[in-house]
């Protein structure tokens, strides 16, 4: 009987433990903001023995695990910060935080894993959707034109350059979604055609970022992040824009969501007449030009990969109308026809091997091409045909190949995390302009990093190491160190090196003509450069106010820059080489302030440009100064379910020296100049229509006054293009949805 009674104890305990072994737990995930329950979230759960276990909550917010309590669990969600915690009940309910509600902005460019601005070892500044809808902007370059130590070009045949920090724009490397971005003419992309359509926000490094992204990073590096995540089920956008500088645009934006998986769509047409000032019969200053554009994409979550198939195709014609020939017989002009095709698709996956461990892919082909084709156009009869003659049509044709993957530990809490991964790059061009009309350029790389916590301090040392097919790439070393004294400061420092490879053009260019003798090096070193950078933010909330202050300091130096040059003058022979150097210093100062309903936001910028003259002519400053300064306001009315917002950036003067003819020394000069922007926005039927009357450029700026200072497609003629001028626009936006 005892022995029994004793074989029931022994039984009930182990039974009693094997249910404390392995038993349901029910977790509910919600928004901290409307306690909505949030579907399709991953959560992973790992027990004492280290056994994992992930679900992924339904449309109630929850999910079941299998698990014995405790246990720590990660819980991961677009959009949100992620959340790990340690659990011993087995129902229980995790609240997360949207990071558009939180104090700092999330990041995901140059991190190892979604992170928030203030914790990120890089200062990076975050372009989110609100401000993108707030300054309507069609454009990149719409966007970017009253931001602070940003600025742009115009060309009105190649489109819209942009510098940072005093460094051109083939010193800018353009990512969408982690893939470079191809098509560069004269060193620069043409921003007027990164359109923002389908675009969740942008992500802005200033300095290099060439230990992860390789090449082009010197000055700094745009990550355009699109769209993939929705509140609703169903979703679809129709826009229109017009412009009384003769712009017309409409697009539209479908997104599906199937359980965990999702499909968007997305095309439009943007059409400018042109513009001149005076107006002309057939000539314009600002080249007429018409886009097309669609693109798709699939979405696939499970309980371990993250996936995003993406197809896109853009095209774009653009006009140069001839001025008329006229004689007593006949009458035509010559007219230029450039278009523009670009085709890009991409696999990006990320797979979680483990609750701390996961692997990213990137695989994606891009294709460019942009032809010239001249025609003489009859006047009377109205016909046009083909002009015969090779230098009068051009065509080429750049593809590119990107393989990029690495391996990293994510965990939070764990003092030392890591990433390794490599990065292939398979460039080839075709075009009558290219040594043999046929040349590759291809590039493979290894890079590595490490994040060290200690306290309040987070480093980041990183190493890239590489071979390329046609010149010596570098080793890549770089520095990062963030302090967080407490949750308001973030104080920076860092050292980077940075590079940027000979482009193909650089290396096999040939173009030769009655007018043209310019070849291409294939003898040309990469360029490189050291940057150090140091900068402060400060972020409180107090009460229903939000504080930002902002301080930085940077100085980039970089060697052996590639210019074109003329080495035989007799026959007047251009080639590129590596010759100069170029250094530039610059600071900022920032403040930003909200209480609902008003936001205000300002800074103040100073940026040294190198004078290379100095070396030789003592009469020569070292550094030139340009100022910045830029302000905008943003006003809500709740109750009428509007919003005013203003834009103002003043760009001072920039100077600069070049010699003449005869090797004396004189100044150069672009003159200061404001640009303002305004617009009032209004929601109605909650949201469903969106409504924006505003203007830009009411300062009406056009040309800017400049002396000694040419462009690609314009002479020194004391002035460089910059805007139409003023015009007011109508914007509607039309919204369907379900919940």
């Amino acid at each position: 009987m005892m022995l029994s009674f004793r074989i029931a104890i022994i039984l009930s305990l182990l039974t009693a433990g094997s249910k404390s072994f392995a038993q349901s737990i029910q977790i509910k995930i919600e928004d901290s903001k409307n306690k909505t329950p949030l579907s399709s979230a991953v959560v992973l759960a790992e027990n004492s023995d280290k056994k994992q276990f992930v679900g992924i909550t339904g449309e109630d917010g929850t999910c079941t695990i299998d698990v014995s309590l405790p246990c720590f669990v990660t819980v991961h969600y677009l959009g949100y910060p992620d959340v790990h915690t340690q659990l011993h009940s087995s129902d229980t309910t995790i609240i997360l935080t949207s990071l558009e509600n939180s104090l700092n902005e999330v990041v995901i460019t140059g991190e190892y894993n979604i992170n928030t601005s203030d914790k990120s070892v890089y200062n990076v500044r975050v372009l989110d959707s609100k401000q993108i809808e707030a300054k309507q902007s069609s454009t990149l370059a719409d966007l970017l034109n009253t931001q602070l130590n940003i600025r742009l070009n115009q060309d009105n045949i190649l489109g819209t350059g942009i510098s940072i920090n005093g460094l051109s724009g083939q010193n800018v490397k353009i990512l969408i979604d982690g893939v470079p971005v191809i098509g560069r003419e004269n060193g620069n992309i043409n921003l007027s055609q990164i359109l923002l359509n389908d675009v969740e926000r942008i992500e802005i490094i200033e300095g290099p970022a060439s230990v992860m992204y390789g090449t082009d990073a010197i000055g700094g590096l745009i990550n355009i992040i699109t769209k993939q995540n929705s509140p609703s089920k169903v979703e679809l956008t129709l826009n229109s824009l017009y412009e009384t500088d003769g712009r017309y645009n409409i697009d539209g934006n479908a997104f599906f969501k199937m359980g965990s998986d999702h499909f968007s769509a997305n095309g439009g047409r943007y059409f400018f007449d042109g513009f001149s000032n005076p107006d002309t019969a057939r000539w314009q200053e600002w080249k007429p030009y018409e886009q097309h554009f669609l693109g798709v994409e699939y979405g696939l979550k499970s309980q371990h990969t993250d996936a995003q198939f993406k197809l896109k195709y853009f095209h774009e014609t653009t006009q140069n109308k001839g001025v008329a020939i006229l004689t007593p017989y006949e009458a035509y002009a010559f007219d230029e026809y450039y278009l523009t095709d670009r085709y890009d698709a991409s696999w990006i996956q990320s797979v979680r091997l483990t609750r701390n461990l996961k692997i990213d892919f990137t695989n994606a082909y891009s294709n460019y091409s942009r032809i010239r084709n001249t025609y003489r156009k009859d006047l009377v009869a109205l016909t046009q045909e083909l002009v015969p003659l090779s230098s009068m049509q051009d065509s080429s044709l750049f593809q590119q190949f990107v393989f990029r993957g690495n391996f990293s530990r994510i965990l939070p809490v764990k003092k030392i995390n890591f990433m390794f991964g490599y990065d292939v790059n398979l460039e080839n061009g075709r075009g009558e302009k290219l040594l043999d009309e046929k040349q590759s350029l291809n590039d493979y790389a290894l890079f590595m990093s490490a994040q060290l916590k200690l306290n309040r301090f987070t480093l980041r040392p990183s190493l890239r190491g590489g071979f390329n097919s046609r010149y010596d790439e570098p080793l890549i070393p770089a520095f990062n160190l963030v302090f967080n004294p407490d949750d308001s400061w973030a104080i920076r420092t860092g050292y980077s090196r940075g590079f940027r490879a000979p482009s193909l053009k650089e290396l096999d260019l040939l173009f030769v003509d009655v007018n043209h003798n310019i070849h291409g090096n294939p003898d040309l070193k990469a360029e490189d450069s050291h940057h150090f950078v140091f900068s402060a933010d400060y972020n409180q909330r107090i009460e229903k106010s939000v504080v930002h202050l902002g301080s930085s300091l940077s100085f980039n130096s970089i060697h052996n820059v590639i210019t074109l040059a003329q080495t035989d003058a007799s026959s007047n022979f251009y080639t590129y080489i590596n010759i100069d150097k170029y250094r530039t210093i610059s600071g900022a100062l920032e403040i930003s302030y909200g209480y609902q309903p008003f936001s205000f936001g300002s800074g103040f910028s100073l940026t040294a440009l190198y004078n290379s003259l100095s070396e030789t002519n003592d009469k020569v400053p070292i550094f030139s100064y340009s100022p910045e300064w830029n302000l905008n306001t943003t006003f809500e009315w709740k109750k009428l379910n509007a919003m005013m917002n203003i834009q103002l950036k003043v760009t001072g003067t920039t100077f600069g020296y070049a010699l003449d003819d005869s090797s004396n020394v004189y100044q150069t000069q672009i003159a200061s100049y404001s640009m303002l922007d305004a617009n009032i926005t209004k929601n109605i039927l909650k949201k469903r229509i969106i409504a924006t009357l505003g203007g830009k450029n009411l300062l009406n700026v056009q040309d800017i006054k400049s002396t000694g200072v040419a462009g690609v497609h314009s002479a020194d003629t004391g002035s460089i293009p910059n805007s139409t001028g003023r015009f007011i626009y109508i914007n509607l936006a039309l919204k369907i949805f379900k919940q």
